[in-house]
């Protein structure tokens, strides 16, 4: 069992407490959404409303509970616990209060209780950081093709001697692959080992961003790894998969409906419509990732299949 500690209304600290004592503070008013809290495995004191979900475990249906915060009192209760008054949400026992307060006052300074307190990173920092990765990744991918490029240079070399070596081309070929390999390790040991680690590659450490869960906790160096799988593979085959099918499909429709007498004017035509054809999917089908510029907490895709957000530390 998680042994928590938190800051009182004095900012004093206090714990550990379990977490059955955390909610019961949470009742008594002891703990609000605001009041900070941390546990081992946190970097850092986070407001208890970023990680009362976890705190609150899943519902009946296993389902993780859905909570909020209201907005009368501060505390987190969960949402059957709470009425809607606007965007705000107020707990069942301060209805009364609540409605007197505004009475008396004409109008009450109201927040979206509903929105998670959580800072998330937009699109295009996320481009900026992800710049700064393949550029980080660069150095590396071309030490791990050194041994290509000299295998391909003692190829050229034959090849104008005429004295072309079969073992010299299968030497290409195998540095080739173990390259593309290395390549490919690389990119999962530091996309995983980063995340899992330190929240964050070094790209989104410079612009100040790290990659939580939905709470705010740490991830596990598991969901990185699948975060990686997500991101790399599966959003590479969506978005240029249906590119490169386009393209293809055009070319040969074009080419097939050609005849002899105007078949170079239809190639350079199909070669065009083709290429319009490929970038217009390219840009639909990155989708997967420019639609965390129209998401509420900015997520690409892959952060939906996984559950991640990426927030500024």
């Amino acid at each position: 069992m998680a042994k928590w500690f938190y800051t009182d209304s004095g900012a004093a600290q206090q714990g550990p407490v379990s977490e059955e004592v955390l909610l019961r503070l949470n009742r008594e008013r002891e703990i609000l959404a605001s009041s900070l809290v941390w546990k081992d495995g946190l970097d850092e004191w986070v407001p208890f409303g970023t990680v009362a979900g976890s705190v609150f475990g899943p519902n009946e249906e296993g389902e993780p509970t859905s909570i909020g915060v209201c907005v009368y009192s501060g505390q987190v209760f969960t949402s059957e616990e709470l009425i809607p008054y606007g965007k705000a949400l107020v707990g069942l026992e301060f209805k009364d209060e609540f409605v007197q307060q505004m009475m008396e006052q004409g109008t009450v300074d109201i927040e979206d209780a509903t929105d998670n307190p959580l800072s998330f990173v937009g699109f295009w920092w996320r481009t900026l950081s992800s710049s700064l990765d393949y550029l980080v990744k660069i150095l590396p991918s071309y030490i791990f093709m050194i041994p290509y490029y000299v295998a391909a240079a003692a190829v050229g070399t034959s090849l104008e001697s005429g004295d072309m070596d079969l073992e010299e081309s299968i030497g290409m070929i195998i540095t080739a692959g173990v390259g593309g390999l290395a390549n490919l390790a690389f990119s999962v040991f530091y996309e995983t080992w980063m995340v899992g680690k330190y929240q964050a590659t070094l790209g989104k450490m410079i612009i100040g961003a790290k990659v939580v869960n939905p709470d705010g906790s740490r991830i596990t160096y598991k969901k990185s790894f699948l975060r990686w799988l997500a991101k790399k593979p599966l959003n590479n085959v969506i978005v240029w998969a249906p590119s490169m099918i386009g393209f293809g499909v055009v070319i040969t429709a074009i080419g097939a409906a050609s005849s002899q007498s105007d078949a170079a004017a239809m190639m350079v035509m199909s070669v065009l419509v083709g290429i319009f054809v490929f970038v217009g999917l390219l840009v639909l089908c990155s989708g997967v990732y420019w639609m965390a510029a129209f998401d509420e907490e900015k997520r690409a895709l892959h952060d939906r299949f996984v559950g991640t957000r990426v927030i500024k530390k």
